[in-house]
C-alpha cells in the first residue's frame, strides 16, 4: 500500500511528523518512509509530502498508533491528509474503516 501524506501546507507540521515516525522502531520496521517534493535545491531539507510504503496490515496499525501518538504530543491537530494509492484488499478496507486516520475522501 503506497501512502502519501501531505500537511496542507503546515510545512513545520510535516517536518515533525516525518522525524516522529522515523523515530518509531515498529513504524521504521514495517514501512518504507521518504519525502518529496523539495521546493528550492537551494532549500535544504524541504519537502512538501511524506511517501510512505505498507506491506502488511502491521504496518498500518503501526502509522495508526504512531499518528495518535504524535496528536497527544501537540496542542493543535495539523491539517494533514492521507492519500491511498493503488488497489486495497477487502481486509486493508476493513482495517481503515476502524482507524482514526486523517484520510483522503476519494
Amino acid at each position: 500500500m503506497e501512502l502519501t501524506i501531505n500537511a496542507g501546507g503546515e510545512e513545520q507540521a510535516l517536518k515533525e511528523f516525518y522525524s516522529w515516525l522515523r523515530d518509531d522502531v515498529d513504524v521504521v520496521r514495517s514501512a518504507t518512509i521518504t519525502t518529496a517534493g523539495a521546493r528550492e535545491s537551494g532549500q535544504m531539507g524541504a519537502f512538501e509530502v511524506i511517501c510512505m510504503s505498507i506491506g502488511s496490515l502491521t504496518g498500518l496499525a503501526n502509522l495508526a498508533i504512531a499518528w495518535g501518538n504524535f496528536l497527544r504530543s501537540r496542542k493543535e491537530t495539523p491539517p494533514f491528509t492521507i492519500t491511498i494509492e493503488g488497489e486495497l484488499s477487502a481486509e486493508q478496507r476493513a482495517m481503515l474503516r476502524n482507524l482514526d486516520l486523517p484520510l483522503e475522501d476519494s
